[in-house]
């Protein structure tokens, strides 16, 4: 190579080099560009996707809420210049063929702003692919999904949820494949489990999307993301929200509303505040995201280029965390109440198992949601037996004594996880309560929930125990803290914070014996009704260790005008922990 050949191609190569290091590395694997951190922008795994439409170049149309009524659609992304999207051709062929006749959908979508029309054209002619092809000219479908890298898969199931995304394999030799990741998650979602890897860092060419004009913020394409990943659990027909959001209609008539509460930071309804913890499931916005509803509302709420409309409504006929262990139909009659009126039932489920279980976390499908407005689910383990014998007794049982909360549900909600091989104990004989509080119409309503359990398979389940600290409602309020010491090490998977806190707002950390502070979790101050509250555990993205000797305390700040004296509820505040020694259970 001549030195002026080699000094051209440096000059090529150094824009490519600058620009993945901010956001790509080149792994040794397979020497080509990949993803530094798999997640999406728009679309968050687990998270429902807008509907939306799209041509393909044969000139038909498609909805894709209505080519899921059909069976699993992909997406996959790829491109007429990139090698190793070519290198796919065969694999994405075969793979058509042995999913078609299961009713899977593939749509591959070309993005990159080089990629002409008549470029992809000629590139199928060459190809053959025999699935739908989309030229997305404005990149509309990869803003809409998220998508960063051609190959790369965004597998989205029957209810609408994404379930998969990122590369196809592990491999673009395919004589080195070791995991076939996105075969592997159809299997899974056409047998009704769930999928082993639901994100994997995409490999191959970046892609190059055509700049949208500038200054302009559009429904479609900025603000209909914001909303489907932050509010669409709730403001949809059978959610708990006063209000839908399920099209561009319903966002422009409350968008006013929408832009004052995400700028008092009252919506979403995410009580903890940041720099305390990371946790799964955060419903927070960002910065961008405020300004962005807010420039939006005062351009006049321009609709932008049309994707249909938007926002799916969560099924009622799917689990989201897959197949349960354990599903139980728990029919109820609700006593007549005045329309608007909020009352509780307790109900007490006697459990007859063979063995101990232990219990990773937990769900609700209703039937009414416009009555059954919230479900608080606790474990009491004391051993009992149930005297005709029937695996479960459903009861209304207004006293009762209950050793462990699992969570809240509410419609449009679904509680955390605990990682298998974690579980709250439920013994032998142990009982199921749940706190139902309901709403009134005047008239008699029938229910007929689904509770689902999820339980560890792991032999030697490591179990979650229960750390309290609490504040007494003292006029000395600083001298009646308590704080919890471990004594051994542990590891932290959840908080559960009190129910009402005052303006100073509740923070708590972990000090440890080498003098470190691990701020654990900051509740602020309760804007919302109590009918509305969401009385959540939060659990962590990942279980925070904590060594032997550490102990939880609540961190006073000196941030509130009356910092001698603390305002209570009438009860003790309470501030609850769970974890595990870390002897049991080891998260790598």
């Amino acid at each position: 190579m001549t030195p002026k050949i080699a000094f051209i191609l440096l000059i090529f190569a150094l824009p490519i080099a600058a620009y993945a290091q901010v956001d790509y590395t080149i792994p040794k694997k397979h020497r080509v560009i990949q993803e530094k951190s798999p997640q999406s922008s728009s679309v968050l795994i687990d998270a429902k996707v807008s509907d939306i439409s799209f041509t393909t170049l044969q000139g038909n149309t498609h909805t894709l809420s209505v080519l899921l009524q059909q069976g699993p659609v992909v997406f996959m992304f790829l491109s007429t210049e990139c090698p190793v999207a070519q290198r796919y051709t065969m694999r994405l062929k075969r793979m058509n063929a042995e999913f078609a006749e299961k009713h899977v959908t593939i749509v591959g979508v070309y993005s990159n702003e080089n990629d002409s029309v008549d470029d992809v054209k000629a590139y199928m002619t060459r190809t053959e692919f025999p699935f739908l092809i989309v030229k997305d000219t404005d990149g509309g479908l990869a803003r809409h999904l998220g998508a960063t890298m051609t190959p790369q898969a965004h597998l989205v199931d029957t209810s609408g949820v994404l379930r998969y995304r990122g590369s196809i394999d592990d491999n673009r030799y395919e004589t080195r494949i070791k995991h076939h990741y996105l075969k592997d998650a159809l299997v899974a979602i056409l047998d009704g489990k769930l999928v082993p890897v639901k994100e994997t860092a995409a490999f191959g060419c970046t892609i190059h999307l055509p700049e949208l004009p500038q200054n302009q913020t559009t429904y479609s394409e900025h603000i209909a993301p914001i909303l489907q990943k932050n509010c669409q659990t709730c403001h949809h027909q059978d959610g708990i929200a006063p209000f839908t959001l399920a099209n561009y209609n319903d966002v422009k008539r409350h968008s006013a509303k929408i832009a004052e509460q995400t700028q008092a930071r009252l919506m979403p309804p995410w009580r903890l505040g940041k720099g305390y913890g990371k946790f799964k499931n955060e419903l927070r916005l960002t910065d961008t995201e405020i300004d962005m509803i807010a420039n939006w509302v005062n351009a006049g709420t321009p609709a932008g280029p049309k994707l249909n409309d938007l926002l799916v409504a969560q099924s009622s006929e799917t689990w989201i965390h897959g197949e349960p262990d354990m599903q139980k139909d728990i029919p109820i009659v609700f006593k007549e109440l005045t329309e608007g009126k909020h009352a509780s039932l307790t109900i007490t489920i006697q459990t007859d198992y063979g063995r101990d279980e232990y219990v990773r976390g937990f769900d609700f499908q209703s039937k009414n949601t416009k009555t059954t407005r919230r479900v608080t689910t606790y474990l009491k383990t004391q051993r009992n037996v149930t005297p005709d014998g029937d695996q479960f007794n459903a009861q209304i049982n207004p006293n009762h004594a209950v050793d462990m909360r699992l969570g809240t549900w509410a419609p449009g909600f679904t509680p955390a996880l605990l990682p298998e091989g974690v579980g709250y104990l439920l013994p032998k004989g142990g009982q199921i309560i749940l706190n139902i509080l309901y709403k009134g119409s005047d008239r008699q309503e029938h229910e007929n929930l689904q509770l689902s359990l999820y339980f560890s398979n792991t032999p030697e389940t490591a179990r979650l125990h229960k750390a309290t600290l609490t504040i007494s409602d003292d006029a000395n309020w600083q001298g009646a803290v308590s704080s919890y010491e471990f004594k051994n090490d542990v590891y932290v998977f959840a908080g559960h914070p009190p129910t009402y806190v005052d303006k100073q707002g509740l923070r708590v950390v972990a000090k440890i014996p080498t003098g470190e502070h691990v701020k654990m979790l900051w509740v602020k101050e309760s804007h919302i009704e109590w009918l509305n509250e969401w009385f959540d555990i939060y659990h962590y993205s990942e279980p925070i260790f904590l060594p032997a000797g550490s102990r939880l305390e609540f961190d006073m700040q000196k941030d509130s005008e009356n910092q001698n004296k603390r305002e209570l509820s009438d009860e003790n505040t309470v501030c609850h922990f769970f974890y595990v020694l870390a002897s049991e259970y080891n998260p790598d």
